[in-house]
């Protein structure tokens, strides 16, 4: 979430470098016919631009890339550039996680005008990429921005990342270099989000089980896993969009809680992603098992993360604190006492556990 400023040139003034780079970049996609040239339509008048804008909306939903290229260009070469069709290109390369051409596009797009949205997603794209410090460094030139220039989901993505910030570095780091983020985490940004009005969307990367209040959600999370056919989802698709800090809706969160540990698991082994990323993945869904008190899946999920890197200390946090709202003080004092960074939580609930006999 963090993006070095490059050398500006005039987009505008270059449709033959656009058109060059765009050819380029086609032919690596891997939804794209890399055989087939691309179909450069001539726009001669306004009516013909706005075919061509009206065309892209249904073009994404059948994910037509070839066919979304070809309008783009064609808007560009008829002078019709803008950050949008910039960011089009980037999430189109995003989507195939291709992140290097994405992270160009959402920088010729922020580039192009200052687009706080392209900002935004090219920090996703960093973060996707386990690219932690460009991420960061992304974040912090994005929250020079106030807070109300934001959209209520803006500021669950800008949630979202901040979390990864937390895991990453330590708090004397983030003061040093990053101090639009600090400032942000001091404010509490956090409330912010919540004091804006309700949305059906959840977002996928707060997974702190230390931040969840699973005995005042249970009820409701029942009742509403009842009321929701969750068949039209699909559990490799959801735990990949997962994986690149995508936003789950509630339903897909319901479908989620519904799946079997272990088909989980085999699906996320499979998954072409950093084994950093699995473990947050991991963390995620033992998450989203705890919101129902669902403990035993919980920790399944939280041990399988274990296994990939047994030192981790925001698991280790987590399934010591899971052990102790479980009453098993033995388990969660052998847990909790292998986390290396110990923080205030940490080393209030040894002291509890060594006392509890």
């Amino acid at each position: 979430m963090k993006r070095k400023k490059k050398k500006k040139h005039n987009i505008k003034k270059q449709p033959g470098i656009m058109k060059d780079s765009l050819k380029t970049q086609n032919k690596d996609d891997n939804n794209m016919d890399e055989n087939d040239a691309l179909n450069v339509q001539e726009l001669k008048t306004e009516n013909d631009i706005e075919k061509c804008l009206n065309e892209l909306p249904e073009l994404k939903k059948e994910r037509k890339y070839n066919a979304i290229m070809e309008r783009v260009l064609s808007l560009f070469n008829a002078g019709h550039i803008t950050s949008d069709l910039m960011l089009e290109l980037a999430q189109i390369y995003y989507n195939t996680q291709d992140y290097a051409r994405a992270a160009t596009w959402a920088t010729n797009a922020f580039k192009h005008d200052n687009n706080i949205a392209a900002l935004l997603f090219l920090a996703r794209i960093y973060s996707a990429d386990d690219k932690m410090n460009e991420m960061a460094e992304t974040l912090d030139l994005l929250l020079k921005n106030k807070v109300e220039k934001f959209s209520a989901e803006q500021l669950k993505i800008i949630d979202d990342l901040l979390f990864y910030i937390e895991l990453s570095y330590e708090t004397e780091e983030i003061n040093t270099k990053f101090p639009n983020i600090a400032l942000w985490m001091n404010d509490d940004a956090i409330n912010k989000k919540q004091d804006l009005p309700n949305e059906s969307n959840t977002a996928t990367t707060d997974s702190s089980i230390e931040r969840i209040s699973p005995q005042e959600k249970a009820e409701e999370n029942i009742s509403e896993t009842q009321e929701v056919a969750t068949n039209k989802f699909n559990l490799a698709d959801i735990l990949l969009r997962i994986s690149t800090g995508a936003v789950l809706a509630d339903a897909e969160i319901i479908f989620l809680r519904e799946q079997d540990t272990a088909a989980i698991i085999d699906l996320v082994t499979t998954l072409q992603t950093s084994l950093s990323k699995k473990i947050l993945l991991y963390n995620f869904i033992a998450s989203v098992y705890y919101e129902i008190d669902a403990k035993e899946k919980t920790i399944i999920m939280l041990k399988t993360a274990l296994a990939i890197d047994d030192q981790d200390d925001l698991i280790l946090k987590n399934l010591g604190y899971v052990f102790y709202t479980q009453g098993d003080f033995v388990k969660a004092f052998t847990v909790l006492r292998a986390v290396n960074r110990k923080d205030f939580m940490v080393c209030e609930l040894l002291k509890k556990c060594a006392h509890t006999d």
